[in-house]
């Protein structure tokens, strides 16, 4: 079975507190909250400068082409409150980047790390893949601990630009592999 065949069946995954699911038109206000906000996004993309712009992008980037991007949302207040999504995807290799931004309101709480846990272990045992990566700017603290605390090991380091602003900066890459003994339960 193709791997776009396999994401396709996993466009809803549950965890304890979350959904990630696909993307909505009524997600726009949720995330103009967090991607209007520039604390929220140093080492991601530029802020959005209005709602419209985030309608744009939602339904642009996020909804037209929906496969490997999810929305997360908190069970408890129905609320979208950050992204995952593959920025790379190698069939041939059955292999994955990916990227996540969580709502600055709710960080500190373990969210994001049970996001990337719950869909790194679809990813692997449901969907295929063979390996996931992810690049995080060597000055985002936050986002290398969600690595780590997901079970991703740290595999390199390179310099890179940023592909939203250009900026040059110090990478790390983590990864993790199916039937890697990792601190998640990855196959």
């Amino acid at each position: 079975m193709n791997i776009y065949v396999r994401l396709a069946e996993h466009q809803k995954i549950e965890s304890k507190r979350l959904w990630l699911r696909p993307f909505f038109m009524k997600d726009t206000t949720d995330m103009f909250e967090y991607s209007s906000d520039a604390a929220n996004l140093e080492f991601i993309f530029p802020p959005h400068r209005t709602m419209e712009q985030t309608k744009f992008i939602l339904a642009n980037h996020f909804m037209r082409e929906p496969l490997g991007k999810w929305a997360i949302e908190l069970k408890d207040e129905k609320k979208m409150v950050g992204a995952l999504q593959c920025v790379k995807l190698s069939e041939r290799g059955e292999i994955a980047e990916l990227a996540y931004v969580l709502n600055k309101r709710y960080w500190n709480q373990g969210l994001m790390t049970e996001a990337l846990q719950v869909l790194t272990d679809t990813c692997l045992q449901q969907i295929g893949l063979k390996a996931i990566v992810l690049n995080c700017d060597t000055k985002n603290y936050g986002s290398i601990q969600v690595a780590k605390k997901a079970g991703y090991r740290r595999a390199g380091r390179f310099k890179g630009s940023n592909q939203y602003t250009g900026r040059i900066s110090e990478f790390e890459k983590y990864e993790v592999k199916r039937n890697q003994a990792a601190g998640a339960s990855h196959v």
